[in-house]
């Protein structure tokens, strides 16, 4: 499976998430919502009712957290890099696993926005969530901060 757009037009919505993130003060992203994920790097799955998550540095790391069973749909789909797999056992910690991923980009002790209104991020997963980063770094609501970049369309989207 090929990439819906250009690398370039991928790299042009990443400028354009940061850009906003700068002025919202947030020093990183974390999305949950498919359709933030897919407008923002390709990566198209059906597993979007399984905990995932993906982190968005200010200056446009990126990285994917998801099951194994996404991997490959994230490698031929996306132009992710960096994508890392949480395995679905007894007293698995995704939300823990996620936070060791934000700390791996310096995440520590910064501003980061959270996509809540994701409908992959079950308010217990959400709840997850918080606690894992709970001391770790200051959450933030950014749930419409890609909603509404997503509005305007580039001429290759109307294309």
């Amino acid at each position: 499976m090929a990439l819906h757009f250009t690398r370039d037009e991928f790299a042009a919505r990443r400028r354009r998430v940061c850009e906003q993130m700068g002025k919202a003060g947030l020093d990183g992203l974390l999305l949950f919502r498919q359709e933030s994920m897919y407008w923002l790097t390709g990566y198209d799955t059906s597993g979007y009712s399984m905990f995932q998550g993906m982190y968005l540095r200010a200056d446009g790391a990126l990285a994917l957290l998801t099951r194994s069973a996404d991997l490959r749909q994230a490698r031929l789909t996306s132009v992710i890099e960096d994508i890392r797999i949480w395995t679905d056992r007894e007293g698995a910690d995704p939300a823990g696993e996620l936070r060791d991923m934000v700390a791996d980009y310096g995440g520590r002790g910064r501003r980061i926005g959270v996509e809540y209104h994701a409908y992959g991020l079950t308010a217990q997963r959400g709840k997850t969530v918080d606690a894992a980063f709970a001391g770790f770094c200051d959450l933030v609501d950014a749930s419409d901060l890609v909603r509404l970049l997503r509005l305007v369309k580039s001429p290759a989207e109307l294309a």
